[in-house]
């Protein structure tokens, strides 16, 4: 290797240690395992980042291998596991690992200095999303809306087996609270496809910054949601439809001053009180929209670029499923399901911050970075890690080798479980045959002999 490849080799793994020590901390190194455990929580932190968040293509036991030959020579280890061992070992540590981690990025986000607040606020657009994952008989127990046994399924009908299949389609939901400024998500929460992105946002409303602010769309509405967002002294801006019903004029605020008073029936019936909010109604140069907040001094300008600056969590999702190759999730299990997908988001999490640190440090505005530049840059350089660890094969060795696997133990069917096929092709069958008419007959005499 060139004297210049090993510096650049040298300077690359450094990067790639300073972006994994911002987030495996002490804490994390000292995390509680079983007393027969050999791998370190930081090493098998490390691996998994590396495995689903910075690495794209190849089957898993390949990006295991490699995440394991980059953790080993970024952290100075010499240990190695398994695609099997590092999902068992990530479901012992169970949601408390992911949690630890999950508290400390705020903090790295506010040391991108100028970018953490906006007027006393931290914005964080709330949205929800789901992925794909294999529709294993497990999988489709713990995450689907129906079991498709059978054309009546969780105590509805369908039209047809294959409706009640395309139901136990297995989904994943994310519910992610995405910063505007740094367009880093600060939290999330992982549920099943039939989860509720609502009760997702009023369980983590403790877990966000005291002086928050929630943008969201038409999802968000209710009296518990808001009245909970409310008294945790947090504030909101969302978007809202004829599905919501306000008062106008019940109070001495008025409507002509953009206040409403949102006060279901249920919540009067039940002893409590209106919530006082303020009303936009805004035109985005096709429609008009309606947003409602419980600040009242709101401008409508600045409801105007929050709602705005809310599209970047859309973005944000597509460079997950499309950027970062991440359209459909790999485990068969619902644990490792749920693993899987909280490493993927810390992994793209940890590459992007590393590029918006870069860009802060040249003084160049973070909403110009480009994540999928940001993925082909790690996966360039772990190959040239990866690279750098092994031998170098011989072609006639590999040819050797590609060979068809031996299924001939082989125990389970290779069929696919209740596919939702909505096309019912006829098989080609056989083909008709019947004797000639006689202008037929007649016209094949120019012809034929």
């Amino acid at each position: 290797m060139p004297h210049q490849d090993q510096a650049h080799l040298r300077k690359n793994l450094d990067s790639i240690k300073a972006v994994l020590g911002c987030l495996l901390s002490k804490e994390v190194g000292c995390f509680p395992r079983h007393g027969n455990a050999k791998l370190k929580p930081s090493w098998l932190a490390a691996v998994a980042m590396v495995c689903w968040g910075w690495s794209a293509g190849g089957t898993l036991t390949e990006r295991v291998g490699d995440a394991c030959l980059v953790a080993n020579q970024a952290l100075g280890s010499d240990s190695t596991v398994s695609r099997q061992g590092l999902l068992k070992a990530l479901v012992s540590c169970g949601e408390r690992l992911v949690r630890l981690i999950l508290d400390q990025l705020p903090a790295r986000l506010a040391t991108l200095r100028g970018n953490w607040t906006r007027g006393g606020k931290v914005n964080l657009a709330v949205d929800g999303s789901k992925m794909q994952a294999p529709r294993t008989a497990a999988n489709q127990g713990a995450f689907s809306a129906a079991s498709p046994s059978g054309i009546r399924s969780g105590g509805r009908r369908y039209q047809s087996r294959a409706n009640a299949s395309k139901a136990a389609t297995v989904q994943v939901l994310m519910t992610v609270f995405w910063h505007l400024t740094t367009g880093l998500p600060v939290r999330w929460k992982v549920t099943g496809g039939t989860g509720s992105e609502r009760k997702s946002v009023a369980e983590l409303l403790e877990e966000l910054p005291a002086n928050a602010r929630l943008i969201g769309d038409a999802e968000y509405v209710g009296y518990p949601l808001w009245t909970a967002i409310i008294e945790s002294g947090r504030s909101f801006l969302f978007r809202i439809g004829s599905n919501v019903t306000f008062l106008k004029n019940l109070g001495r605020y008025r409507l002509q001053d953009g206040c409403v008073y949102f006060w279901p029936e249920k919540a009067m019936r039940g002893g409590q009180p209106p919530l006082l909010l303020r009303l936009f109604r805004l035109h985005n140069g096709r429609r008009t929209i309606y947003l409602v907040s419980n600040e009242l001094e709101m401008s409508e300008s600045t409801a105007r670029e929050l709602y705005t600056g809310r599209w970047g969590v859309e973005v944000f999702f597509r460079s997950i499923k499309q950027s970062c190759q991440q359209t459909k999730l790999h485990c068969g299990e619902p644990h490792n399901v749920l693993a899987e997908l909280n490493w993927t988001l810390l992994g793209i999490w940890s590459a992007m911050f590393l590029g918006k640190q870069t860009l802060h440090e040249q003084g160049v505005p973070l909403q110009r970075l480009s994540p999928v530049k940001i993925i082909r840059a790690f996966t360039a350089v772990l190959r040239q890690i990866v690279a750098s660890g092994l031998s170098t094969p011989l072609l006639t060795d590999l040819l050797a080798a590609s060979l068809l696997s031996d299924e001939s133990a082989r125990t389970t069917s290779k069929r696919s479980r209740h596919y939702p096929r909505k096309k019912k092709r006829k098989r080609c069958g056989a083909p008709h045959l019947k004797s000639p008419t006689k202008l037929q007959r007649r016209t094949a005499t120019k012809f034929l002999p």
